[in-house]
């Protein structure tokens, strides 16, 4: 990342963001310049990192993709353009999501319906409705640890294909690998890999909050 330091961009802001609230306020004021400023300004490939991932690992998709941290929408943009046509999109910040509302895509809405929602906590999604789960957010700033993916394997349908995208440091300061390895000796998912790849255009190898893993497997 070399366009612009962290504090320019308000990395270092949102790095700093602790509990659900806090992260609110802070995508209220991003929102509106988060396309236009950040995705811009950092040379932001981390969408783009998880969709390709996510289609590579699994083709032939049929059934409803649920886009986890949505935000403006940038990974059901992409999502889109690869043919992937029923797409809803979760998050916690509601001016995010109104932004995400407008995306279109050959003339009609990228998401079928976008939900407002705390993933520190239960949510509304229904039982096993999703036939695939991605995430380039919600993992990002530390708020959510591993125990969040067992609410996503709750809407999960069995053999749902997963492409969670976790920020490197949160990756090994919450000990997802274990986590992850645990509920893949338990049976509770399977065909468990890691891929390292960049948030951003010209990552610092040195600096894991540029680098992403993403977690690939299937639901059980």
């Amino acid at each position: 990342m070399s366009r612009k330091s962290a504090e320019e961009l308000g990395l270092d802001r949102a790095y700093a963001t602790e509990g659900p609230e806090a992260n609110r306020e802070l995508y209220a004021s991003w929102a509106a310049t988060y396309e236009s400023g950040f995705i811009v300004d950092s040379g932001y490939v981390y969408h783009q990192e998880v969709v390709k991932v996510f289609c590579d690992s699994f083709s032939e998709l049929s059934g409803t993709v649920l886009d986890v941290g949505c935000g403006t929408g940038m990974i059901g943009g992409e999502l889109a353009k690869l043919g992937v046509s029923v797409i809803d999109g979760i998050d916690i910040s509601p001016e995010m999501l109104a932004e995400a509302a407008a995306k279109t895509y050959n003339g009609r809405p990228v998401y079928r319906q976008l939900i407002e929602a705390d993933l520190t906590s239960r949510t509304e999604l229904a039982d096993s409705a999703y036939a695939g789960i991605v995430s380039s957010g919600a993992f990002t700033h530390g708020i959510l640890g591993p125990e969040t993916i067992s609410e996503l394997l709750r809407a999960a349908s069995p053999g749902a294909r997963f492409a969670l995208g976790i920020n490197s440091a949160h990756f090994e300061e919450f000990a997802f690998a274990n986590w992850l390895e645990q509920h893949q000796s338990e049976g509770r998912i399977t065909g468990l890999t890691c891929e390292l790849r960049p948030m951003y255009e010209g990552a610092d190898k040195a600096d894991p909050d540029q680098w992403t893993q993403i977690a690939v497997f299937l639901a059980t």
